[in-house]
């Protein structure tokens, strides 16, 4: 992966002015967070969240991190981080994230590229750069150049299997709180059903909310392109995951055939795999996800691609780490406020006024779990 990030030259001084930082240990828990249940077309039935926390301790200094599942694959994940990943980096120097996120990808290289070894990468780079910042005392996004401003945000449920009624009044709980924009799940088998609920959606938020769609990689190319023409007269946004993350081609076909932009991110598990997407010319939106792309790191990379593409940015779920990043981008567009949100267990949850978030100004990410609300849901 090409060193060039966004905050690598104040790293570099860091480094140079700074003695070693080695890192002594590192600590792991993991939960199972109960969710309404919920579903898409992609993933199916969701009512469970995985999250594993994760602390890294140097010369008296703690960066916390943590990554997470929709239910199924975290107690692997966090073995792969206990057994493979801390014994790989104890004693090396925390400051040299990028060398670190290097080491951890070429280790892993043979079962990963992606996957669950993105997930464990993630937990650990999230940690380091929050590691950073409290060395620093400064906020994530002041480590990488930026100011803090005010971002859009978009209410996201996983709401396939809602009656409509039922996504009618999340709909309006969106517009309550004042969101710019709102996003509807699609790829129910009748695609009668789906321009039922968009065409209900749109009547209700009228137009002057954006609303954009998701079909969570349910379809062929073929398949994709002709539901996402039935839904174009509503206005979208955008049309997020038409098809499998693997098929950059399709995308970029979808790309050229239709009015509505094309949106991707959050199953990219590597900044390679977002570079084909540019290359290509796959997508107009480049989503980010601190944890499914493989960490803060690797998604400063992603954003740096939409850059030099001119492409619009937005965010997947990790909503209080993608606060930060976004504010590093040029040209961000939205943040999505998700239903899976960690809002209730976090020391500092994210707050919305007037339909916008702003980046935490604690040290590092800001980023601290309240051991209390979590613990009833630990798990083994």
């Amino acid at each position: 992966m090409r060193s060039a990030s966004y905050g690598e030259r104040n790293l570099e001084e860091i480094h140079e002015r700074e003695s070693h930082l080695k890192i002594e240990r590192i600590e792991t828990d993991y939960y199972r967070l109960p969710l309404e249940p919920m579903g898409d077309a992609g993933h199916g039935a969701i009512d469970t969240e995985e999250l594993i926390t994760l602390s890294l301790h140097a010369e008296g200094l703690t960066g916390h991190g943590y990554t997470y599942t929709i239910g199924r694959g975290g107690r692997a994940v966090k073995a792969l981080i206990d057994h493979d990943i801390a014994p790989l980096i104890s004693g090396q120097d925390a400051a040299q994230i990028q060398a670190i996120w290097d080491l951890m990808w070429q280790r892993l290289l043979y079962v990963g590229r992606g996957g669950l070894a993105s997930f464990a990468i993630a937990a650990v780079d999230v940690a380091l750069w929050d590691l950073y910042g409290v060395r620093e005392e400064k906020p994530l996004y002041a480590l990488l150049g930026a100011e803090a401003r005010d971002l859009p945000a978009y209410g996201s449920g996983v709401d396939l299997p809602k009656p409509l009624d039922g996504l009618l009044a999340q709909t309006e709980g969106f517009l309550e709180r004042g969101f710019p924009g709102v996003k509807v799940k699609i790829g129910r088998p009748d695609p009668t059903e789906d321009e039922q609920r968009i065409r209900a959606v749109r009547e209700l938020i009228g137009d002057g909310v954006d609303l954009m769609v998701d079909a969570n990689m349910a379809w062929t190319t073929d398949e994709a392109l002709e539901r996402g023409r039935r839904l174009e007269e509503y206005g979208l946004y955008w049309y997020e995951e038409p098809t499998i993350p693997e098929d950059v081609a399709g995308h970029a076909r979808l790309a050229r055939e239709m009015d509505v932009p094309i949106a991707v991110g959050e199953s990219l598990h590597s900044p390679h795999e977002f570079r084909r997407y540019v290359e290509e010319e796959a997508a107009a939106v480049l989503q980010i996800d601190p944890i499914t792309n493989g960490g803060i790191t690797a998604s400063l990379e992603a954003l740096k691609m939409a850059d030099e593409a001119g492409l619009k940015t937005s965010s997947h779920y990790t909503d209080e780490l993608s606060a930060h990043l976004l504010c590093a981008s040029e040209n961000p567009v939205y943040l999505e406020k998700h239903a899976f949100a960690l809002d209730e267990y976090l020391q500092e949850p994210q707050r919305v006024v007037n339909g916008h978030v702003r980046p935490t100004e604690t040290s590092g990410t800001g980023l601290r779990f309240d051991a209390e609300r979590l613990a009833p849901y630990a798990a083994g």
